[in-house]
């Protein structure tokens, strides 16, 4: 999926994403702060109702439906973590009204592309789903699976959230830093046996150089 955010909209860092999502709904607050405490973040939701909202279009707080479309059923996108893909999974379990799973999301601004991100998503175009009774059993299950991280919300308001995506398959960290250490990783004795690079000698090139002059 892709999203195409505004030049003003910030990405790398936001400093209010709890307040953002909390504008919108008292319960889209209380959603966002979770999913941060599952090490996760919601980014986005839209319904047949409601224009796109999300920490990723604060523009729609100024222009309530100025970026409405028509489209049908219901979807809401979370940044991917191990704990908030247990938490879907398991509501998707409970019933087949709505499907969820993971995939790549491109971050677009003025046709420049900004970055690419694993994310959770959610989605329904059932005609019974209702998008208020989900997000208040998202609401539920998020609460009861946490049981660390509260003060995440606290500070990520407090002093800004820093976004970072991960751009491999697996979202091990250390193993990524110890795979890049031994990829560039040369010793002096190797150096020594092999010798240095060896450079391209351009002398067999001149003539047909001198043939496009």
């Amino acid at each position: 999926m892709e999203f195409d955010i505004e030049t003003w909209v910030p990405y790398r860092c936001d400093f209010k994403p709890i307040t953002t999502n909390s504008l919108f709904s008292d319960i889209l607050g209380d959603v966002a702060a979770l999913a941060m405490m599952m090490e996760s973040e919601l980014l986005y939701m839209w319904d047949d109702e409601d224009c796109p909202v999300g920490t990723l279009v604060p523009e729609n707080l100024m222009h309530p439906y100025a970026g409405s479309q028509e489209h049908r059923g219901f979807a809401i996108v979370f940044a991917y973590s191990e704990q908030m893909e247990r938490v879907l999974h398991g509501l998707e379990g409970s019933g087949d009204i709505f499907g969820a799973g993971v995939t790549n999301c491109g971050i677009w601004r003025s046709s420049i592309f900004v970055d690419e991100c694993k994310v959770l998503v959610a989605a329904s175009i059932n005609p019974m789903f209702d998008p208020e009774a989900f997000l208040y059993s998202l609401k539920t299950e998020l609460d009861r699976n946490n049981s660390s991280g509260r003060s995440i919300p606290y500070f990520a308001e407090k002093f800004g959230f820093r976004r970072f995506s991960i751009p491999y398959e697996t979202d091990n960290v250390t193993d990524i830093q110890i795979l890049n250490v031994l990829a560039a990783f040369e010793l002096d004795e190797t150096r020594r046996f092999i010798g240095i690079p060896t450079e391209l000698s351009l002398e067999n090139y001149q003539d047909d150089w001198r043939g496009f002059n």
